[in-house]
């Protein structure tokens, strides 16, 4: 992803959770956006090699 903007915090994306649950994944970044609750801040859906699109903060 070239020019994308450099994460706040933590190291390279994965596709689990903190507690080792597998996270969402979503066959287009589209479907992934609609997945995102309107109250939330900072979620963005980003591109994961083995399983399409995942969401995650910056």
């Amino acid at each position: 992803m070239a020019g994308a903007k450099e994460r706040k915090t933590g190291g390279v994306r994965t596709c689990y959770n903190k507690n080792g649950a597998p996270k969402a994944a979503f066959s287009t970044k589209k479907l992934a956006e609609r997945a995102i609750p309107r109250t939330s801040t900072g979620l963005r859906p980003y591109p994961c090699t083995k399983h399409g699109w995942h969401l995650g903060h910056d």
